[in-house]
């Protein structure tokens, strides 16, 4: 036998050690020699018996001559096998006595991996012992392999089952028989679909039966043993050669049942919101501050009428209150429409159409506004190229989506800044335009600027007044009468345009007739009550009140009784103004921009000495039995609703005053 050194194969050699079990020392020391110096450790045995006396589980393979002194190798290797634990070691018989067809078949079916015999290369022993040696490590992979496999599969928390083309359970885990509630036994061999409910073992079987490659998902349900049903969502791997599928299953019915019951949720949640919306709207909230809103103008209307019946020429005079009357009776049906807000809402506003000027119309309702107009220094400028042909309006409704337009343009214009409003008649009827430079509209805001309280502010120190009402309104108006509203703004600082469009008129036959503007009931008697009471003559009055307007003409009315007046127009101006009047009554307005009159007077009542009352009357549009407890409690001494009554308001004052310490220093 010659040394071979053939290259070394894909196994590491040195980590396996074989046993060459030869009773010829000559033999026994040359093959291995020749294993040792290809890599291979070598344990080496004279005889039968001390080969099992030497064979363990730390050998790779055993090298055996078949002719041994006290047993010969066939039955060391039947021994190996059966006896020793050692069934799966890979034994080549190496004989040069035994050699013939007969010996090598006996040597096989004793157990034997392979048979050489002698004479023979050296290369075919390295080359047979290595491929025993990989065979060996091949064969431990896989029952380490199926081992994990196998724990894998009893132990996963899924359900794990071999399905077979039929759709028979082949095999299943312990989850898998766990999840149905079933023994293991029950369900081998049996269809999937058999324990389906009725309705889905058709599209079950349908579903096992494909023939698709890919893995496929599905979720369908399955009875437990209790009948009642477990879903359950399926991974299915392709037809395997050996006939079967692999099939994973998850139970998701808690899964389900909790989407269930979170859309229930939802769909509560939503039903609750809509019904909350709902009854916002429905709040007397709503009507409390519509009410301030356009009642307070009312106030500044009441009060220069006073004036202008005692100061004004007659001519002045007869013109003023005119003016003031037809205001009066405009504001007054506007209150008392939008007051009924629900029935703007559903639609059942009517209107009380006319065939109208537009121009004269416009020009009416810029008149009306001009006191406001001067207040803010804006300067409106007309582009009017009429004759207009006559649309068919409501004219009250008409001026009041003027009003809230120009309104509208003169709160969010800079003072002395213009103002442009304008009609054209167009081929599809009237168009009024107001244009203005003020602070625009954000393009991210346009999209909600006619929505209902888009101001997004209902407090009384917003940093602008009104509802965030006065568009919606217009909008709901304009559509009323068949028209639209738009608006437009290059972004913030550039100003805003608003268009607002109206059909042509039908044919005069059709339209009834023209009319002036109408009549309505009288609001009441706007002359003061008589002759002032000596009580307030010489007294010292701080008026506060953010409407300069109404402000002013207050305190002319004060002035002619003989009161000494001081005003202010803010919270901080009111505290400034205190030291050095030393007022003998407090007259406030409550609803102010910024800070109050409710924090004015906490402010006043926390700070004065406990025999220093400054008797207080609180002025507001807010007139509800809660706003008069709310005023009472900051620390008011009386409530006078707006529109103001001159002469209850000094009746009042005069009161408040016999009742406190005659003459403040």
């Amino acid at each position: 036998m010659t040394d071979a050194h053939p290259p070394a194969g894909a196994i590491d050699r040195s980590a396996h050690e074989i046993m060459v079990v030869n009773d010829e020392p000559a033999s026994r020391y040359a093959t291995s020699r020749l294993l040792r110096s290809v890599g291979f450790r070598v344990r080496e045995a004279a005889t039968g018996a001390q080969a099992l006396a030497l064979a363990d589980q730390g050998l790779s393979a055993i090298v055996l001559d078949v002719h041994l002194p006290d047993m010969d190798g066939i039955e060391v290797c039947r021994r190996l096998r059966t006896q020793y634990g050692l069934a799966r070691m890979p034994v080549l018989h190496l004989s040069a006595a035994f050699v013939t067809d007969e010996d090598k078949v006996k040597g096989l079916d004793a157990g034997a991996d392979a048979y050489l015999t002698h004479p023979v290369e050296p290369a075919v022993i390295v080359a047979t012992v290595q491929a025993l040696v990989r065979t060996r490590i091949a064969e431990n992979a896989m029952r380490q392999s199926e081992a994990k496999f196998r724990a894998i599969y009893a132990n996963a928390p899924s359900g794990i089952c071999l399905i077979d083309g039929d759709g028979r359970f082949v095999e299943v885990n312990p989850a898998m028989a766990q999840l149905l509630g079933r023994d293991p036994g029950s369900l081998l061999g049996q269809r999937v679909s058999r324990f389906a409910p009725p309705d889905w073992a058709g599209r079950i079987d349908a579903w096992l039966g494909q023939p698709s490659q890919a893995l496929s998902q599905g979720e369908f349900p399955l009875l437990d043993a209790a009948g009642a049903p477990v879903h359950i969502d399926w991974r299915l791997a392709p037809l395997s050669a050996e006939g079967v599928r692999l099939a994973m299953a998850v139970d998701i019915s808690e899964r389900l049942r909790m989407e269930r019951a979170r859309a229930h949720l939802i769909e509560q949640e939503q039903a609750a919101r809509g019904e909350a919306e709902r009854i916002s709207r429905m709040k007397d909230e709503l009507i409390a501050v519509l009410s301030h809103e356009l009642r307070s103008p009312l106030n500044a209307v009441m009060s220069w009428a006073h004036v202008l019946q005692r100061r004004a020429d007659p001519e002045l005079l007869e013109k003023g209150l005119e003016a003031i009357k037809r205001n009066c009776r405009t504001q007054a049906r506007l209150l008392s429409d939008i007051l009924d807000a629900s029935r703007m809402n559903a639609g059942k506003l009517q209107l009380e159409l006319q065939l109208v000027d537009p121009q004269e119309l416009l020009l009416s309702a810029l008149e009306a506004l001009q006191p406001s107009l001067q207040d803010n220094d804006n300067e409106v400028v007309t582009e009017l190229s009429g004759p207009y042909l006559p649309v068919l309006v409501d004219p009250a409704r008409f001026q009041q989506i003027v009003w809230n337009l120009l309104g509208n343009a003169t709160k969010f214009s800079p003072r002395g800044a213009p103002i442009h409003i304008g009609l054209q008649q167009t081929e599809h009827g009237l168009r009024l335009s107001i244009a203005d430079e003020g602070r625009g509209i954000e393009r991210e805001f346009l999209p909600f600027l006619f929505d209902r309280f888009s101001q997004a502010d209902a407090r009384a120190n917003r940093s602008h007044g009104g509802l965030g009402l006065g568009l919606s309104i217009v909008k709901q108006l304009v559509q009323q009468h068949g028209g639209s509203v738009s608006a437009f703004s290059e972004g913030p600082g550039k100003g805003s345009v608003f268009h607002v469009d109206l059909p042509p008129a039908p044919s005069a036959a059709d339209a009834g007739p023209s009319a002036s503007p109408p009549e309505d009931s009288t609001l009441g008697d706007l002359a003061d009550a008589g002759l002032v009471d000596d009580t307030l003559r010489g007294r010292r009055v701080l008026l506060v009140d953010d409407d300069v307007e109404a402000c002013h003409a207050l305190a002319l009315i004060l002035a002619d009784r003989g009161v000494l007046v001081s005003t202010a127009h803010s919270h901080d101006e009111a505290l400034q103004a205190l030291p050095g009047c030393a007022p003998d009554v407090l007259v406030s307005d409550l609803g102010m921009p910024g800070k109050t009159g409710f924090d004015l007077m906490r402010h006043i009542r926390q700070n004065e000495q406990r025999d220093d009352h400054l008797p207080a009357v609180a002025l507001t549009a807010f007139t509800r039995p809660k706003d008069v407890d709310e005023a009472m409690a900051a620390g008011f001494d009386a409530h006078c609703p707006k529109p103001l009554r001159p002469a209850e308001l000094m009746h009042v004052m005069a009161r408040l005053l016999q009742r406190s310490a005659p003459g403040r220093a």
